[in-house]
């Protein structure tokens, strides 16, 4: 067996998984890397836009605390 890094846009993520799925399960294995948690661009996008709309209100967390939150699991 080989191992391959993948990095795949969100748009054909779905289709990407459906098309691994028709190959016999005995000749592969997807396994996605739990260091980086995935989330929706959506998602992203919200959470972007969140903090940019508070900078100017001096809203938020401290830097350690604001890293705690995004790496939990």
């Amino acid at each position: 067996m080989r191992t391959v890094t993948l990095k795949i846009h969100d748009s054909i993520y779905t289709q990407l998984m459906g098309l691994l799925e028709i190959l016999p399960k005995d000749t592969i294995e997807v396994l996605e890397d739990s260091e980086f948690p995935a989330i929706s661009l959506e998602e992203a996008k919200r959470k972007v836009q969140n903090a940019a709309n508070n900078i100017g209100q001096n809203k938020g967390l401290p830097l350690e605390q604001a890293f705690e939150q995004v790496l939990k699991p």
